[in-house]
């Protein structure tokens, strides 16, 4: 095992001890909040340095222990088929745990995930893998990636943004956020609260991937509808694909 293998093997048993501390998800104890949860999943640059991309991470919690759905989005340019995961788990207190699972570009994918809520810092935050592990996809005259095998995640009540100065906003049918020193990559995608909330359905409307000196994106036309709520989201990560920020906004589609 060279030392890249050994630094990442020891990183990922690192991961897994830390959200296990504290206790084990069933432990008697104080539950974490609930409610509509936005965030993100990042695939680890470790595993997959080609191309580690983010996602949409989208779960609705119990208030109580319970069981609970969500959504992750794999879906980034126009000419590939819609992608979304179904994410199914339990929440344990502070502990959530569970398996996502869905078509990426027609190849059945899936695995388990876990995770805590860190009462410090007011959010939920954890590690997931894919049972088929890293696999390299060509979609022709599309576009050419890498699925990783393993990422983290990090989950936020909506408009609970991170650090709190950074802010995103919405104008029209714009997006729009701040520049940030150090970035690298900035994903944006918005949700339909309502969907997300019922279950059952893909409540994201769409995602894109763009570079760091971009600091808008218009929502593609026909995608919303009028008079109806929404959430805009904004991750922006630095050259290592860590967060430097993330933010979530509701708005009403004019």
């Amino acid at each position: 095992m060279n030392h890249t293998k050994k630094l990442f093997a020891l990183r990922w048993l690192m991961a897994l001890s830390a959200l296990s501390a504290g206790g084990v998800a069933g432990a008697a104890g104080p539950s974490a909040p609930g409610g509509l949860y936005v965030g993100y999943y990042q695939e680890d640059p470790l595993s997959n340095p080609e191309d580690p991309m983010p996602g949409a991470f989208v779960l609705n919690l119990p208030e109580k222990d319970a069981a609970f759905e969500g959504a992750m989005f794999f879906t980034f340019v126009g000419c590939q088929s819609s992608n979304v995961g179904t994410v199914k788990g339990s929440k344990a207190g502070y502990d959530l745990s569970g398996t996502w699972s869905g078509n990426i570009d027609n190849s059945a994918q899936s695995g388990p995930y876990q995770g805590r809520y860190d009462p410090a810092s007011g959010y939920y935050k954890g590690v997931y893998s894919n049972a088929a592990g890293k696999q390299f996809k060509d979609i022709p005259g599309c576009i050419k990636y890498y699925i990783g095998p393993n990422g983290s995640w990090e989950m936020f009540a909506v408009e609970q943004n991170q650090p709190a100065s950074f802010k995103v906003s919405v104008s029209a049918s714009k997006v729009s956020w701040p520049k940030l020193p150090n970035a690298a990559m900035t994903l944006v995608y918005v949700i339909e609260p309502g969907m997300a909330k019922a279950g059952g359905a893909n409540p994201i409307k769409f995602q894109t991937v763009v570079p760091a000196q971009v600091t808008s994106f218009s929502i593609p036309a026909g995608g919303l509808t009028k008079g109806k709520e929404y959430i805009a989201a904004t991750l922006i990560s630095d050259g290592k694909a860590k967060r430097l920020a993330f933010a979530s906004q509701r708005f009403v589609a004019p």
